[in-house]
């Protein structure tokens, strides 16, 4: 599993921006524990357009099956629904360890849709 952090590790936090988020901490799981950690950066970081699909693109070659985020642009989102990756919100106020952790028990809910209705430049409504 892949999640958004700004400088990454399971100590970090959830990055609430999936597409322009620094870095990516990618957690492998085996028998229901993080056993191998690396951090990553974001290739669509510090693109001018194109954020959220140049990093939903990278989470998909990397062979991610689930991203836990704060949300998810609408570009995002549909690259990588069409690509069978299951989006999973997480607070940004959680660690990336307890978000796992949360996931693997079964208490964070699945996107049901992107967030925000812009062009997916990244001016959410904060």
């Amino acid at each position: 599993m892949i999640v958004p952090t700004v400088k990454g590790g399971l100590d970090d936090r959830v990055n609430p921006s999936f597409g322009r988020t620094p870095t990516f901490t990618i957690v492998d799981v085996e028998n229901g524990e993080a056993v191998n950690v690396q951090v990553v950066p974001n290739p669509g970081y510090s693109q001018p357009g194109g954020a959220g699909v140049a990093a939903a693109h990278f989470v998909i070659d990397q062979g991610a099956d689930v991203v836990i985020a704060g949300q998810f642009g609408p570009n995002s989102y549909g690259a990588l629904q069409a690509a069978g990756v299951r989006m999973v919100s997480a607070p940004a106020s959680m660690t990336v360890r307890e978000a796992v952790e949360a996931f693997l028990r079964g208490e964070l809910s699945g996107i049901t849709g992107p967030e925000g209705g812009g062009m997916g430049r990244g001016r959410g409504g904060w």
